[in-house]
């Protein structure tokens, strides 16, 4: 879910409204029971065939590994080897529970480095080139396939087996530039989610929260889009509201029919409660939209600020001045590379705050939502990139 307290991108400078990539209070990290293989393979029939121990079928022979995991955890940093730039699969076996009738079933990839197929037992799914944003899958269709072939359902007891084939071999025609000043890691190095929708459902949800020069009103305009195939009718959509204290600042119910990109909700907001680095004051905005088969609740933290670059003077917040004291980051750490677990980012964006920081820059790429949230719980403000290097 990404959110939006303050941040910048390169050259525009422009305040960002609030996306969320999948809102979905049904989310499962895939972290366990996985297995790696360094290399390719002939077609992803050898992924997924028979094979008894000590048998040529079992050959090659994979390795159980934790997600996020990265090809180049060590071989990146030793001075005296090229690090590796080719094919890695990976490959699990899902257990598929949705709670909701006709829901879907949905794989959200939260960064994968850096051209990416998807596989369910022998149907592929998806591709994706770029290493840096996160994208889904719907596998609805291909899970039904799956557990209504006779042959994965009793070599798998029901269960799916997914494959995902990642690849960062050298390509001049994908940016970043592999002549960058910095790796084009390899992997799943950032979490896999597996996701469970209704069968109507917020597909994004967009919060805007301009706030007036003189900080006495603030503006919040919401909007969003569903998805809903059949053309449900019967839909409405209750909006709750929270003060960074907890206390109840506005609610209300509406029907928005048909379900599209009209605007959901726009209030204003009576001497707002600003978010600054020094005190990074977080909204609550709670959404539940109901139809007759379901009920789906989402919930996103806001920030409300004023920012401005005087002409030929100095940056203010809220009105007042501020003096931009950043660093910059890159999603790398000793043992792991761009597989930093999300306790890993908590410690270091929290050392970075410690330092006196009250600004970063994110180079050279889409960072995870993970750095953009705690940028917000921990009052920094964000220059943002994508990656063209």
């Amino acid at each position: 879910m990404k959110r939006l307290s303050s941040i910048f991108i390169l050259f525009n400078l422009l305040i960002l409204p609030l996306n969320a990539t999948i809102p979905t209070q049904q989310r499962i990290r895939l972290t366990d029971s996985w297995e790696y293989l360094k290399g390719d393979l002939g077609s992803i029939w050898e992924a997924v065939r028979p094979a008894a121990p000590g048998s040529s079928e079992a050959v090659p022979i994979w390795q159980q590994v934790t997600l996020p995991h990265c090809f180049n955890a060590e071989d990146a940093v030793d001075p005296d080897i090229n690090y590796y730039q080719g094919a890695g699969w990976y490959r699990t076996q899902l257990s598929i529970k949705n709670p909701y009738l006709n829901g879907r079933v949905i794989l959200e990839f939260e960064g994968v480095g850096q051209k990416t197929e998807v596989y369910v037992y022998t149907y592929k799914v998806a591709s994706h080139t770029g290493g840096y944003d996160g994208w889904s899958v719907d596998i609805t269709e291909a899970v039904q396939q799956a557990l209504a072939n006779p042959d994965c359902a009793k070599r798998f007891n029901g269960r799916i087996p997914l494959s995902v084939r990642c690849d960062n071999t050298r390509d001049t025609e994908m940016i970043p530039s592999d002549l960058s000043d910095f790796n084009l890691y390899g992997g799943l190095y950032r979490y896999v989610n597996l996701i469970y929708q209704p069968e109507v459902s917020f597909s994004n949800i967009q919060i805007n929260t301009p706030v007036e020069k003189d900080m006495k009103n603030a503006s919040l305009k919401i909007q969003g889009t569903f998805h809903n195939p059949n053309d449900i009718r019967q839909a409405s959509i209750h909006l709750l509201l929270k003060a960074p204290n907890g206390e109840k600042v506005w609610e209300q119910t509406t029907t928005v029919l048909p379900l599209g990109t009209n605007p959901l909700f726009e209030t204003t907001i009576k001497n707002p409660i600003l978010w600054s680095p020094d005190q990074p004051q977080l909204y609550t905005c709670e959404l539940t939209l109901t139809t007759p088969q379901s009920k789906q609740t989402i919930t996103e933290f806001i920030g409300f600020r004023h920012f401005e670059f005087i002409e030929n003077g100095p940056f203010q917040l809220n009105g007042e001045r501020l003096l931009l004291r950043g660093t910059h980051r890159h999603e790398d750490h000793a043992g792991v590379g761009a597989a930093m677990t999300e306790e890993q980012m908590e410690a270091e964006m929290k050392l970075i705050k410690e330092m006196g920081v009250n600004f970063i820059r994110l180079g050279h790429y889409q960072q995870s939502d993970i750095i953009l949230r705690l940028c917000d719980q921990l009052g920094i403000l964000v220059w943002e990139e994508i990656p063209w290097c």
